[in-house]
């Protein structure tokens, strides 16, 4: 059983990793995202992996494994934060380098690793944002990953092809939620991206495969 506090977003959120807890009270409006395949119990209902939602003054039950963005709200200036945020994140084409991130007003806190495991938070500052779309990741191997709005509002768009024309399905993200998983049993994804609505900070969560996972891809290419 363990609680751990992250200091990857700090001092602007206070993330916690949950493993293994019979119980945790949630005080104010908090954000709880399952990484586990084992539902997490809320009174007489079920948080299945890689669901989140928002929960407060209540207690969640059998949990193996997840984050908790305690009182993300925190009844504060968002203008004054997202400038803070600013100052201490870095641009995401400093970080990456990747062409279609150029320009991009998309700041990045640093990647937490917890395992199989790693999570950052990003503040998206323009409408739109223009990220651009993909259906590749970073890595030689195929991992999952989906996103958890934290403030402002945006949607998880998904296209046929690397067209804007060709959308054909928009999933929208308020603060609490996170967009189905996008990838097949391969984990090939289609192409998407990210766009606002409001200015936006939204987490991405990235769960690499087990060996197994991986080894039943290889052996379908085959």
């Amino acid at each position: 059983m363990s609680v751990t506090t992250l200091d990857f977003v700090e001092p602007f959120f206070t993330v916690r990793h949950l493993q293994d807890e019979a119980e945790y009270a949630i005080g104010p409006r908090s954000i709880v995202l399952n990484l586990s395949p084992k539902p997490i119990r809320a009174r007489h209902q079920a948080l299945c992996q890689f669901r989140s939602t928002v929960f407060t003054n209540m207690a969640i039950q059998d949990i193996a494994r997840c984050l908790v963005i305690e009182d993300f709200e925190m009844n504060r200036d968002h203008e004054a934060l997202f400038e803070e945020i600013k100052k201490k994140w870095t641009l995401v084409f400093e970080a990456t380098g990747v062409e279609r991130h150029k320009g991009v007003q998309l700041w990045r806190s640093r990647k937490e690793k917890l395992g199989d495991v790693e999570v950052n938070m990003c503040y998206a500052a323009t409408i739109p944002l223009n990220v651009g779309m993909h259906r590749t990741h970073w890595g030689d191997r195929p991992f999952k990953e989906v996103h958890t709005q934290i403030l402002g509002y945006g949607t998880m768009q998904q296209y046929a092809e690397q067209n804007l024309g060709t959308l054909y399905r928009e999933d929208p993200m308020a603060p609490g939620c996170t967009h189905e998983p996008m990838y097949d049993r391969d984990c090939v994804y289609p192409w998407h991206q990210y766009e606002t609505v409001t200015r936006a900070i939204f987490m991405a969560t990235e769960m690499q495969l087990s060996d197994e996972e991986y080894a039943g891809i290889q052996n379908r290419e085959r």
